[in-house]
This record gives C-alpha cells, sequence and structure tokens, in this order.
C-alpha cells in the first residue's frame, strides 16, 4: 500500500472544504438541509472511492466505475432516503431516480420553482456534483506529483472543480443569494492562499527554515482573516441587488405550456348539459360558500378565453411551475380563512385540478395509471391555479390546505386604486364593449363604485339561460367578438356564466383595470362533511386586482331565468316549396340549441394500445448505463494497447525487438505487478521474477532473465537483427504473457483489461 505525504492530506482537506463553501450555494434553490445532508454524503463518498483506488493501486478507470457503482449503491442513504428500504437500502424507485436525476436533474432544476421539493429526483443534483467534483479532485491531488513542471497544473486543476461547483450553485439558484459576500471571499482566500503555497512549496530549491515558514504561515492566514472578514462585511453592505443577479432559471421558459389543452371557458356548456348529473368529485370540511376554482383565464384573443401560455406570461398572469408539498403565497394577497380539505375525484377526468382558494401545502393520495402527480403537478401561485399534466381522472385523492383571499366591503375599498400589474393583451374586442363600458360605469371616481355599476348593470338588464331546450329563452354558447356583439345588441340580454364573466372582464380591461376569468365550482351546502359536486355546480367570476389588497371576486351573472319571450328576435319565415319531409326524430331534453365547435378538443384515449410500463424504461436505462460504463472504458483501452503493440512491431530489427520487451513489462504491470521506476531489463527480469513467486503465481525460473538477455543482444550486439529473430522475441513475450496472465486469476485479468501502461524502454546492464 503506497505511502501518502502529509501534503498531499492537506491538499485532501482544502479540496473538501472549498466543496462545502460551494455546495452552501444550493441553500436558496433547495430550501430545506436536505440538500446539504446529500452534498456532504457525495463529497464523502467521492473522497472515499478516490481514496480506496490509490491505496489499492487501481487503474483511474477502475476507479471511475467505482464510483458509479458507489452513486447508486449509497445515493439512495444520502439522496432519497425516503424511496429506499429501512430509508437506506436501495430499490426499483430509487434506483430509477438517481439515473433520473443525474441526466434530467440539472435541466429541470432550472425550469421549477424554488424551493426545489419535488420531483423527488431533483436530490440527487448536490450529491452528484459533490461526488463528482470529490472523485476527480481526490484522484488528482493522490495520483499526480505534487512537485516538478506538473505542480502548478495539478494545483489549477484540484482547484478548479470546487470552482466550477460554486458557479453552478449561482446559475442554478435564485436571486436570493445566501451569504454571497462571505462565501465568495472565504473561497477566493482559501483558494489562492492555497495555491500560492502549494506554487511556492514546488519550486523550492533548498531545504525551508522552518522559523521563517512558521512565520509565512502565520502571516498569510492574518491576511486571509482579514481579507474574509473585510470582504464579508463590505459584500453583505454593497453587494448588488438581487435583480441584477444573473440565474439560469430566469432566461428558461417552464416546460408546461396551458396553451396545448382545451380553453376551459370554452368548456363550460359541457358541464351544464353534458355533465350536469354527472358526480365529478367530492370534497370535505368546506367552508360556507366556498368557491372551489378550477382554472383562471387573463389572456383573450376574440374567440376565447384563454389561460395564458409561457410566451405572454406577465406579472399577472405567473407561470406554471413544479412546486413541492409546500406551496408559496402569491404576491398580491392578503390571508384570510385557512382550510384543510380532501378530495375525491369521481367522474371528473381533465389535466385542471380542483381546489380550495390559494393553495399552501398540496399532499396526493391513491393515484391512478402509472405516472406520480407529484411529478407531473404544475402550480400557478399568482392564479391560484394548478394543472396535473398527466391527469386528473377517476380514483385520485388529495388533500389541500389553503388560505383565502379576506374580501374587505366596498367602503373600504373605495379609495383603493386597483393594482399596477401587467396583464396580458387582449385582441379583436367588439366596439360595443366600449360603448357600454363607458355607459354602465358611470362617472363616479372610484375604481370599486364603477366595477359594481359594471357588475349590477349586467346583472339588471341581463337574464340566465345556459341553452338547454327545457330553457326559457334560447341562449347561444360561446365568448367570441360575435357573441359579444348579440349578448349587448339584442333584446333581451340572454347567456350564462361564459357569456357575462366575458363581457365584464372586456369592459373592465377597457376601462384600464386588471382582471381576469376564473373558472370554478360553487358549494351549496358546507360542514365538516362531504360535498359532491355535479357539473351542474359550474360556476365562474371575475377578479379585479386593488393595490395592496389582493384579487377581489365579482359576479356579473343575473339569476334571473323568465326572460319576456315575446321580445326575443326571431328570424322571418319565408314561404318554402311543399316538400314531403321525414319524420321528426324529437330531440334529447339536454340538446344544445346551438353547439360551439372549439379547435382544440381533446383527442380520444386509446384504452386498447399497449403501454411498456415506466419502470421499464428506468431499468433499460439502467443496463444500458451499466453496460456502457462497463464496456466503453474497456473498448477504448483496447484500442489503445493494439496501437501501442503495432507501434512497437514496426521498424528496425533492434527496434522490434525492444519494443516486444517493453509490451512484455507493460503487460505484467497491467496485471497488477509493480514495476521499478528505472532499472536494466534484466533487474526488472528478476524484480517480476519474484513478484511472482511472492504472489504464488507459477513461472518457469530464469524465463524473464533469459528474455531480457536475448532483448539486450538484439539491442546493443550491434547485428542485424532478423524479421524471424525479432519475431521469436515478439512469440515468447505473448507465450509469457499468456500464461502469467491465465495464472493470475480471471479477478486480475478483468482488471487489467481497464489498465494502460506505457513505459520507456529501458537500458541494458
Amino acid at each position: 500500500m503506497p505511502a501518502v505525504a502529509a501534503s498531499v492530506w492537506a491538499d485532501v482537506v482544502v479540496v473538501a472544504v472549498l466543496t462545502v463553501i460551494a455546495l452552501l450555494g444550493f441553500g436558496p434553490a433547495f430550501g430545506q438541509l436536505g440538500y446539504l445532508v446529500a452534498g456532504i454524503g457525495g463529497l464523502v463518498v467521492g473522497t472515499a472511492v478516490a481514496m480506496a483506488g490509490v491505496l489499492l493501486r487501481l487503474p483511474l478507470v477502475a476507479t471511475v466505475l467505482i464510483g458509479i457503482a458507489a452513486y447508486f449503491v449509497f445515493g439512495t442513504a444520502f439522496a432519497l432516503p425516503g424511496e429506499g428500504i429501512v430509508g437506506v437500502i436501495p430499490g426499483l424507485t430509487s434506483l430509477g431516480d438517481l439515473a433520473t436525476g443525474a441526466v434530467f436533474g440539472w435541466s429541470d432544476a432550472v425550469t421549477l420553482r424554488a424551493p426545489l421539493e419535488a420531483p423527488s429526483y431533483l436530490a440527487v443534483v448536490p450529491f452528484a456534483a459533490t461526488l463528482v467534483v470529490s472523485l476527480a479532485a481526490v484522484s488528482l491531488a493522490m495520483r499526480m506529483p505534487s512537485t516538478g513542471q506538473r505542480a502548478t497544473l495539478r494545483a489549477a486543476l484540484l482547484v478548479a472543480g470546487p470552482t466550477v461547483l460554486f458557479l453552478a450553485a449561482i446559475l442554478l439558484g435564485t436571486r436570493d443569494a445566501y451569504f454571497a459576500g462571505i462565501r465568495g471571499v472565504a473561497f477566493a482566500a482559501i483558494a489562492l492562499g492555497w495555491l500560492g503555497w502549494r506554487i511556492r512549496s514546488s519550486k523550492r530549491s533548498i531545504a525551508p527554515d522552518p522559523g521563517l515558514t512558521r512565520r509565512a504561515i502565520a502571516g498569510s492566514a492574518v491576511i486571509v482573516l482579514v481579507a474574509v472578514v473585510a470582504g464579508g462585511v463590505l459584500g453583505t453592505l454593497v453587494s448588488p441587488s438581487s435583480s441584477s443577479r444573473l440565474v439560469v432559471r430566469d432566461a428558461v421558459q417552464p416546460p408546461f405550456n396551458p396553451l396545448d389543452y382545451p380553453a376551459p371557458l370554452a368548456g363550460f356548456r359541457k358541464y351544464t348539459n353534458d355533465l350536469r348529473k354527472t358526480k365529478l368529485f367530492s370534497a370535505t370540511n368546506l367552508p360556507s360558500g366556498s368557491l372551489i376554482r378550477l382554472a383562471t383565464m387573463d389572456s383573450y384573443n376574440g374567440i376565447v378565453w384563454s389561460v395564458t401560455g409561457p410566451g405572454e406570461q406577465t406579472d399577472g398572469s405567473g407561470s406554471f411551475e413544479l412546486l413541492g408539498s409546500t406551496i408559496p403565497s402569491p404576491s398580491l394577497f392578503t390571508p384570510g380563512a385557512k382550510t384543510e380539505s380532501k378530495f375525491s375525484v369521481l367522474g371528473y377526468d381533465n389535466v385542471w385540478l380542483p381546489s380550495l382558494g390559494y393553495m399552501d401545502a398540496l399532499r396526493f393520495g391513491a393515484h391512478p395509471g402509472d405516472s406520480d402527480p407529484r411529478d407531473t403537478v404544475r402550480v400557478n401561485t399568482a392564479t391560484g391555479t394548478t394543472a396535473v399534466t398527466s391527469g386528473v381522472s377517476r380514483g385520485m385523492t388529495y388533500t389541500v390546505d389553503a388560505t383565502a383571499q379576506k374580501i374587505p366591503n366596498d367602503k373600504a375599498l373605495k379609495n383603493v386604486p386597483v393594482a399596477k400589474v401587467a396583464m396580458p393583451s387582449v385582441t379583436d374586442v367588439p366596439d360595443v364593449i366600449a360603448t357600454k363600458a363607458e355607459q354602465y360605469a358611470g362617472g363616479s371616481a372610484s375604481a370599486i363604485q364603477k366595477l359594481r355599476n359594471l357588475e349590477r348593470s349586467l346583472k339588471k338588464l341581463g337574464y340566465l339561460s345556459h341553452g338547454r331546450a327545457s330553457d326559457p329563452v334560447p341562449s347561444r354558447a360561446g365568448e367570441g367578438a360575435d357573441r359579444m356583439n348579440d349578448l349587448l345588441q339584442k333584446t333581451p340580454m340572454v347567456g350564462d356564466q361564459e357569456q357575462y364573466t366575458s363581457a365584464f372582464a372586456l369592459m373592465a380591461r377597457h376601462l384600464g383595470y386588471p382582471v381576469r376569468i376564473v373558472m370554478g365550482f360553487k358549494a351549496h351546502t358546507s360542514g365538516k362533511g362531504t360535498v359532491t359536486f355535479t357539473g351542474n355546480d359550474i360556476t365562474a367570476w371575475d377578479e379585479v386586482a386593488f393595490q395592496g389588497v389582493g384579487w377581489i371576486p365579482f359576479f356579473p351573472t343575473p339569476t334571473k331565468t323568465d326572460a319576456p319571450k315575446d321580445q326575443t328576435v326571431k328570424p322571418k319565415l319565408q314561404p318554402q316549396p311543399q316538400v314531403r319531409q321525414p319524420p321528426d326524430t324529437p330531440p334529447k331534453a339536454d340538446d344544445l340549441l346551438t353547439p360551439v365547435k372549439t379547435k382544440d378538443n381533446k383527442a380520444p384515449k386509446d384504452h386498447h394500445a399497449f403501454v411498456l410500463p415506466v419502470w421499464v424504461y428506468y431499468v433499460g436505462g439502467i443496463l444500458v448505463l451499466v453496460a456502457l460504463a462497463l464496456f466503453l472504458p474497456m473498448a477504448i483501452v483496447a484500442i489503445r494497447k493494439r496501437r501501442r503493440r503495432l507501434r512497437r512491431a514496426r521498424g528496425p530489427g533492434d527496434r522490434r525487438a525492444a519494443g516486444a520487451w517493453d509490451e512484455l513489462v507493460d503487460g505484467f504491470g497491467e496485471l497488477g505487478y509493480s514495476l521499478p521506476k528505472v532499472a536494466t531489463r534484466r533487474v526488472t527480469a528478476a524484480t517480476l521474477e519474484a513478484q511472482s513467486v511472492e504472489q504464488g503465481i507459477p513461472m518457469q525460473a530464469g524465463t524473464l532473465t533469459e528474455l531480457a538477455a536475448d532483448t539486450d543482444a538484439a539491442v546493443f550486439d550491434e547485428t542485424d537483427v532478423t524479421e524471424e529473430r525479432s519475431s521469436q522475441l515478439w512469440h515468447r513475450v505473448e507465450q509469457s504473457l499468456e500464461s502469467v496472465s491465465n495464472s493470475a486469476g480471471w479477478l486480475r485479468r478483468r482488471i487489467a483489461a481497464y489498465r494502460f501502461v506505457k513505459r520507456r524502454s529501458a537500458t541494458s546492464d
């Protein structure tokens, strides 16, 4: 076992300290201290593997393979204890997440909302990062010489790993730095001080004065301490604002795009007609008058209201991000009552998750299918909208901890202006909106009064109809510009929540107010029992943002349904020729009179198609990675050995003879023999024969010594070495290597396949 100098152990300690300082930068992104346990665990595992590889004289390739195996063996305990057997032993789920996190964790870490709590494989990122850095740095520290021409390069490479980790923590983090000034100064002081000491010690030509060395170390320590304290204080006081901090997550769009799914409000009549009696979901412990939020829409294109996509997201629309079990509050919000409610999905099938108020926490229970909703849920904290990209369907259960928006009365809002919130654009708005907005709003200077005037005018002048055949007055579905013209210009004004909330929102936007439409359900009962919701409970309302208060709801939909029939506009009848007509087919009672067709209908699901289980992909991916890790290095080493042999077998006869001996010595070195650094061929032969005896490997006495003598004769006797003579030497070398390799055992042969040794030619006696 080779001895390790004390200075090398000091290098390992410095690398560990710099790695921990860099690791602390992940704090704002990961939040809880679990990342610190994973990161330090990776540091310990990587350092231990690197030391074992050196102390056991393993080649670098074998050490890397052991590091990969250690990653999967210890990753569960340090990074994913919740998925392991008794928290330590790896299971199929934890192994899959370790593989997924190593590949996709880095990209997901910059597209998801901090703190990064889900999906679970994100915890692998700090573990994998510190393991790779420590494995590489400690291997270099213990394998490369600390003195000589390459000492400066060695020192720079040792600092490079922790430096890259330090920068990665900044780029993958958030705008809120974790003691940036103190950490930055401490990292720079330690790294620069150590680099200076390492470079200075590598160039000493005489024995150092111990007293002078102690004074130099003491002086350097004082300078470093003053630099850390002064730099930390000044860095804290004069550090730039968080808005100027460059982080990758600000430049990356979240992967979830709500525009890939049907516009929620366009399907309003499906609930009021097709699903009117269908039990969709149930909820427990609902407060009185609870409103269940489904989707929030704030973008309009003249056809439908949509949930804003990534391309037009603003402060008001927010963005959809993958969060953990703890969900932050929106920026514009006044907290009210808190509620905990359990939801059970019955006949509901969509991507939008029914939720209560603004969620503080979301915990999934049972779920159908292979996809875990914790990995596919996306939350928009600004709008209180939650989507599950894998689908919300029968059998799913989840618990919501929510806080309601506190609603002040109109008197308290009289002098409160609307909030200055950037909203997505609305386009192709009909001219009647501007006319009616000015007419209904009146001349009040108060924003709340104008909005109440709009609300009261629509409720007073309008009538409610869902367009059913049984409704007293027919009503056309839709929220496009043509439907707004019909609603506001024809008499009587007839529609349902889809039309009235659209008209209110467009008129409020014309007046310059930030407004959005929320589609959801209204509970008709309350209490600690279970409330079951059907399609008949669907509703929609508007919300307007007030400065320092939050989003206040408005309900412009009228409740009266007895519209005067004699005032409805009827089409003129044109006389038609008498033609025999087919027998009438009576329509179903609840058929829509004028259904609306949308271009983004949901594709039918194929329940009969064969789909491979998710675990098959994980297992297959792990097997592919293991195969690449095992055979790719072996193939590279084999190619290099072949090139080495071909190069040595070319040239004049004496050079080919010397090459045969070099191939023999390198072959013994690859089998684990200890090779003398500088020695003649005969001394080398005697050394190798002695090691064979010590290791119990049978070898005919004098075989290598005779080969060494014949090689020296071919190289130095100044005679022409024929092709036959050099070929015989090569043949004897190959026989000796084959014999020793077979006697060394299977394990040593496998390790030798990953080793590559190339020494310079030896000298004669």
